[in-house]
């Protein structure tokens, strides 16, 4: 009766007041000592088809630039949390004092609030959650899609009130359960981010940010099994009885191959892939992989999981590091309870549970207390009458039917999109365990971008983190050590850095090196005018020189001497800042300094100084050198190598060696290669590669030619030209084919033929970075014309791949490199025949060794062969003359291994195998025969030899082709195709000395040679 009363109350003060959206800036918080150093804004949005639903939310602007910074609606879990929650404990700009003594609690700022770089709205979603409310009682009744598009419409209608954010990045986050609802939520917004309204609504939507989310029932439940086993929680004959045989974890309907788990978790050597691949190997099965439904699996299965429950109930999920306490929550039932904390709270807190640890559950009574007072409503802007008890998390009152089981397929959804998503596990946690979370983040078959490794906070590991790509989606997981189910309020520092970075479009991990006490981000001795001078320079494209205080590693200072000199291109923009640096002991008394600087870096650098011939500075009236590198050249050949070269990577040092003969003499030192080496490549390898026996006599430089492919460092531009030869006229001559709209330029492109006269173009590298495009010319069509092939779900950008056609209308792209310079090992077909392409990539259980440079053929009518290029090995790349091999016309292809670098059952042709070689090229002759000429080997000796191998023999074997007539000169870049089935053209290249080659050559292989 009193309900319905105060609902009758409810439906009087609305329909008199008429308001249905409202917002006000708070400038004072009672508990918070002055005036909030920060913005903050509360109010209500109306959703629903007569705005019947109020959602109330707290929005707080970024501390650093709120115009630019992102803008980041957080959801917090539940079902039923308040924003609120997340506001004060998590992320928000405060907290509660846990120094508590009676009356209302008190108020602090939190040092490491993501609100400091981000816009943050904190939401009461759904319906009934903190302050939010309905004017029907029919609107309170809620399930996770009714939700998700209410949380969608207030997002639309909030940007619409604040059209000073439409421009901001949007990023929708949230933890816990809000892993069901923020998907959804995502995948509305991206299907309607261009709707209506006035002004038209564009969304700026960029990703999602999801901490430790509920996302599939079945993969999180029962991948406690896992997950407890690693922490020793469980006994390994229980374990064993629990895992299966053959089913993977995964809910029946979600199909997902155990080979390339297996593979996967082969390769990755985590702790976590070995639980994995246990549950896949264990031969003692009787739960089939479901303990969800243990009832369903047997009596035996059932007892097993009594068994767990009983060993983990006194585990504290959330963080099983920390003591299991009961939840206490403040309601009119125990208003005994109430009372006694806000009479005596010392002695109160001090008898829960008579109990002499502490409990984190304790706190969240703070939050109760402060938020049911009500000058703190009053504060918020509370609509009076529309809400009884505030609850942190209502779990009692709450009608919400959860309905959504997993949003996997969601995630799959968006990562066909360009979007960003950042997954975070405290691991620590058994709710929602990174066990799970990496299944079903496999389970997207997303390309791996960057394999596991540590991320750091002051030096030392805050996690380890791995990133996915798909096209232009990424996908970033990170755990953070020692963090529970809501990481940031046991991590708050790690888990800001690991926004802060991953925001800025940073990797995790390139924040790695030690800040000493003194070497903070902006000391307060650093002249923040300079600062200031210099980003205006940057901006207005001038030159800038002046003094600014830095830092060494171990946080010595140094005075920095800087110049920043830009660099026009040919159209009169600045393509480059040339930046030169001189370093002095700045006399300043920071106290006592940390540490020292590496042994090892000084034994090198004394090294250095003792190599390298002097040249006098350059002129400044010689106009052959541009301002920039005039500057550059005024250093000593000391600092130049110190300073500057031994930073950089090897194919950075090849292509410097070229620009004039002092950098060619500075590049010729062993120690200055010797610390390049080091740095791109570590420490270790480098100890290896020293005890190799010949190493020495190589050379460090001819060390790094032969474990990079110096000769693609330098860079050309990029042509869209087109030229033809006829080799069936009377007098053959190159033609310039005048065509209507060409490419964009490009290199390390493919072009390949079909039907008859057609060629088809894809990918390279342009002006603007990597291409994954399409285009077609038919040479007989009058004009000739490029046409662009719109090709639906295309792969990932990429150049120095391979390609090769099928029955004269598919196209076959494998490998290259990707933008962020990873290697690649996909296989992608695209059916040109079709009206509308569609790429589609060929599911395999096992693929090569990812690669760039090596070449694809076809043979036997649908059959691949693979060979060579330069492949992944560890922490080097190394050229290699593996041949492997794929039937396109099995039900389910696969990549064979006929000779690899030690592949378990790979054979060996016969004969003597080509070097290991990159960017040769490969011809498929009549018979099935491949024919294989040139590249970039090792040295500088002959790579005209030719090499012939038949795959389809019972043992293949290596032929070496000796034929008459003068071959082409040691070339590597060059291309060949064949002409008419009987003769291989080869035109141009590279020697690898300093010459560029023009010349043609032709070889019959109708010869009886062959």
């Amino acid at each position: 009766m009193e309900e319905a009363a105060r609902f009758l109350l409810l439906l009087l003060l609305i329909s008199s007041s008429g308001v249905s959206t409202e917002s006000s800036v708070i400038r004072t918080l009672p508990g918070f000592p002055g005036e909030l150093p920060f913005y903050l804004e509360t109010g209500y949005v109306g959703v629903g088809e007569n705005e019947e639903v109020q959602l109330f939310y707290y929005f707080v602007k970024s501390q650093r630039n709120p115009a630019l910074d992102p803008l980041l609606l957080w959801l917090c879990g539940g079902p039923g949390c308040s924003g609120l929650s997340t506001f004060s404990y998590d992320i928000g700009p405060v907290s509660f004092n846990l120094n508590y003594s009676g009356g209302l609690p008190t108020l602090e700022l939190k040092e490491y609030a993501w609100t400091k770089t981000i816009n943050m709205i904190f939401i009461d979603a759904p319906v009934g959650a903190g302050f939010s409310y309905s004017t029907t009682q029919e609107s309170y009744f809620m399930d996770d899609y009714k939700s998700a598009t209410q949380t969608s419409e207030f997002m639309k209608k909030w940007l619409i009130q604040h059209p000073e954010f439409l421009e901001n990045n949007l990023y929708i986050g949230g933890g816990s359960y809000s892993g069901i609802p923020v998907p959804m939520v995502v995948q509305h917004l991206y299907d309607n981010r261009e709707g209506g309204g006035s002004p038209p609504l564009n969304l700026k939507l960029r990703g999602y940010v999801l901490g430790n989310p509920i996302t599939d029932i079945h993969i999180d439940r029962n991948a406690r099994i896992p997950f407890a086993h690693g922490f020793a929680l469980i006994s390994n004959r229980l374990y064993q009885e629990l895992t299966c045989q053959t089913s993977s974890i995964r809910p029946q309907g979600m199909k997902i191959h155990p080979n390339k788990i297996i593979r996967k978790t082969f390769w990755a050597s985590h702790l976590i892939n070995i639980f994995l691949l246990m549950i896949f190997k264990s031969a003692k099965a009787n739960c089939n992989g479901d303990y969800v439904n243990a009832n369903a699996s047997g009596q035996q299965c059932e007892l097993n999981v009594i068994k767990m429950e009983e060993l983990l109930r006194h585990i504290n999920s959330e963080r099983i590091l920390e003591p299991s306490c009961p939840y206490i929550r403040l309601t009119r039932e125990n208003s005994t309870l109430q009372r006694s904390l806000m009479e005596n709270p010392t002695e109160f807190l001090s008898r829960l549970g008579e109990t002499p640890y502490y409990c984190r559950h304790e706190m969240f009574l703070l939050c109760e207390i402060w938020a049911n007072d009500r000058d703190v409503r009053e504060a918020l802007h509370v609509r009076e009458g529309t809400k009884g008890q505030w609850k942190r998390c209502n779990r009692t009152t709450l009608a919400f039917t959860k309905v959504v089981n997993s949003t996997v397929a969601y995630h799959r959804n968006l990562s066909m999109t360009g979007l960003r998503a950042l997954i975070f596990s405290g691991d620590h946690d058994m709710i929602a365990s990174y066990v799970g979370t990496r299944q079903w983040i496999n389970s997207l078959n997303l390309t791996l971008d960057d394999d596991w490794r540590a991320w750091y906070t002051d030096g030392q590991v805050s996690g380890y983190t791995e990133s996915y790509i798909n096209g232009d989606f990424a996908l970033t997981h990170a755990t953070v050590k020692g963090a529970g189910h809501v990481p940031a309020a046991y991590m708050p520092k790690q888990c800001y850095a690991m926004a802060k970075r991953w925001f800025a479009y940073y990797q995790l991990y390139r924040f790695l090196q030690y800040r000493g006490p003194f070497a903070k981000r902006r000391h307060p001795l650093v002249d923040s005018t300079v600062v200031s001078e210099i980003r205006r320079c940057l901006e207005d494209g001038v030159e800038f020189q002046g003094d600014l205080l830095n830092f060494r590693k171990d946080g010595s200072p140094l005075m920095n001497r800087l110049r920043l000199t830009p660099i026009y291109g040919d159209d009169e923009t600045i393509t480059h800042v040339i930046g030169i640096q001189f370093f002095t002991e700045a006399n300043l008394d920071l106290g006592p300094l940390p540490g020292s600087v590496a042994k090892e870096s000084a034994r090198s650098s004394d090294r250095l100084r003792s190599g390298f011939p002097s040249y006098p500075s350059v002129p400044s009236g010689n106009r052959n050198v541009c301002r920039g590198v005039r500057g550059i050249l005024q250093l000593s050949d000391e600092v130049l190598s110190l300073k500057i070269l031994s930073l950089l990577a090897p194919r950075d040092i090849a292509s410097i060696g070229s620009v004039c003969r002092r950098f060619y003499e500075i590049t010729k030192n062993e120690d200055l290669w010797r610390m390049v080496c080091q740095n791109a490549w570590g420490s270790e390898t480098t100890r290896v590669l020293e005890a190799v026996p010949g190493a020495k006599r190589l050379g460090w430089g001819r060390l790094a030619r032969e474990l990079t492919t110096l000769e693609a460092s330098a860079w050309r531009k990029p042509m869209n030209d087109t030229f033809v030869l006829d080799l069936n006229a009377c007098n053959p001559e190159w033609q310039h084919v005048q065509v209507s709209s060409p490419p964009p330029g490009r290199w390390g492109h493919t072009l390949s033929c079909v039907n008859g006269s057609n060629l088809v173009v894809f990918g390279g590298c342009g002006r603007q970075g990597l291409l994954n495009d399409v285009f077609v010319l038919d040479l007989d069509a009058k004009p000739p014309a490029w046409r662009e092939i719109s090709g639906l779900a295309p792969p990932l950008p990429r150049s120095w791949h391979s390609s090769c056609t099928l029955d004269g209308t598919k196209l076959i792209v494998s490998g290259g490199c990707a933008d962020s310079g990873v290697l690649l090992s996909d296989t992608f077909l695209l059916d040109l025949s079709m009206e509308k392409p569609i790429w589609r990539e060929i599911p395999v259980a096992w693929s090569p060794p990812s690669r760039l440079g090596h070449t694809l053929s076809v043979y036997g009518g649908r059959k691949i062969l693979m060979f060579g290029g330069l492949a992944k090995s560890g922490p080097l790349r190394f050229r290699s003359s593996d041949v492997y091999t794929m039937d396109l016309s099995e039900d389910s292809p696969c990549w064979r291994c006929v000779t690899g670098s030690g592949m378990p059952g790979a054979g060996n042709p016969a004969g003597i195998a080509p070097p290991p070689r990159l960017d040769h090229v490969a011809v498929s002759l009549p018979g099935g025969r491949i024919l294989i000429f040139g590249g970039s080997v090792a040295g500088l000796h002959s790579a005209s030899q030719l090499y012939l191998l038949d795959p389809t023999d019972e043992k293949p074997t290596w032929r070496i082709l000796n034929v008459p007539g003068r071959p082409p000169r040691f070339a590597w870049g060059h291309s060949t195709c064949v002409v008419g089935g009987t003769r291989a053209i080869v035109l141009g290249g590279q020697t690898g000395e300093e010459w560029m080659l023009s010349e043609l050559h032709e070889l019959s292989l109708a010869s009886s040679v062959i």
